[in-house]
């Protein structure tokens, strides 16, 4: 009787055990399963453009990817714009400047080449002058060559005519505690434009933060006539990505030299607390010029594109948010510290 007992009792046991093994295979399959990220141009607070309309993330797209590249296969490339080369010691591919339009053409030819992960984290490029020794790069004295030369900028007179539409944008209520600069225009990308289609799919509101803030800064400088409506043509009329997708940083910078604009090289950032990349932003702004911006609002992913105009003396950085500073103007990024973490910034003024 003992041993039937004892043999009930094993059973039971190996029952709950296989029980319990099932159960942790299942909970672990769920919770790995990768969820959609955000894309530069999405409302972080309204869930992934991909998640409403079913769809896979697009190759071409600035949200975080999980692919990966092995950049140390990249053969040497040599154009009249630029030369290409990977360097072991840095572990990155380095891009040297021959001429003005280098790194539009390098994007172009990345495009060409089908490697959209050189674009899309900027930890794998180094660009650099044109007879520079990459492997002696370093970043304080770049900066300081930046630094030094930024009043010139990268100026070209406007190919494009103003549209007539008029823009009821909002000025700035500013506090005496910032600098004192100029009232700006603010649009809020799901404000009275949020229902804008754009050429790729979707509308603004839910993936416009990269035209709007175009938007802010063109109204800003040079007429209201650059409301988000007229961006957004002028973005279709140069055949640059912008939908359900979002759209790149680099179009951004190429419209607003086009329409006269003076622009700094690139700032990048690997994924930054404000407190790090403040000191750098500072210089740039006591010297007239504000950010076009792309940061995260999530770990590896949540891109989101907006404005910075100032910076307090506690190194709080006020933005024109187009998502989330629509009912504070300007918005206190650090506000949602320790996001966003910066990824990647240029300067731009008048």
């Amino acid at each position: 009787m003992k041993k039937i007992h004892l043999i009930i009792a094993g059973a039971f046991l190996i029952l709950l055990i296989i029980t319990s093994i099932i159960l942790s295979f299942g909970k672990k399959s769920s919770t790995n399963n990768p969820s959609d990220s955000l894309f530069p141009t999405s409302i972080p607070s309204q869930g992934s453009v991909n998640q409403q309309n079913n769809q896979p993330l697009p190759s071409n797209s600035k949200g975080s990817s999980n692919s990966s590249i092995d950049i140390s296969t990249i053969a040497p490339v040599e154009t009249t714009d630029f030369k290409l080369q990977y360097s072991p010691k840095l572990n990155k591919v380095v891009v040297e400047k021959k001429t003005l339009q280098a790194e539009e053409q390098f994007v172009n030819w990345v495009n060409q080449n089908q490697l959209p992960q050189l674009v899309e984290n900027p930890d794998l490029v180094l660009i650099v002058d044109l007879g520079k020794n990459p492997d002696d790069f370093n970043p304080l004295i770049d900066f300081l060559n930046i630094f030094m030369n930024m009043g010139q900028g990268n100026q070209q007179s406007s190919i494009f005519p103003s549209p007539a539409i008029q823009s009821p944008g909002l000025t700035n209520p500013r506090s005496d505690t910032l600098n004192a600069t100029p009232s700006f225009t603010y649009f809020a990308q799901c404000g009275d434009f949020g229902d804008i289609s754009l050429p790729d799919g979707c509308d603004l509101c839910q993936a416009g933060c990269g035209p709007t803030t175009v938007s802010m800064i063109a109204s800003s400088y040079l007429g209201k006539s650059y409301d988000p409506k007229a961006i957004v043509n002028l973005y279709k009329s140069k055949n640059y990505l912008l939908g359900c997708g979002g759209s790149y940083y680099y179009n951004a910078y190429d419209l607003l030299k086009k329409l006269g604009l003076k622009t700094t090289n690139y700032l990048v950032f690997n994924a930054e607390k404000a407190d790090t990349v403040v000191p750098q932003l500072r210089k740039y702004l006591n010297a007239g010029w504000t950010f076009f911006t792309l940061a995260s609002f999530c770990d590896g992913g949540c891109g989101h594109f907006f404005w910075i105009t100032d910076i307090d003396g506690q190194g709080n950085i006020f933005a024109y948010d187009p998502a989330y500073g629509r009912y504070e103007i300007p918005y206190n990024e650090n506000g949602r510290y320790p996001y966003p973490l910066y990824r990647l910034a240029f300067g731009v003024k008048k």
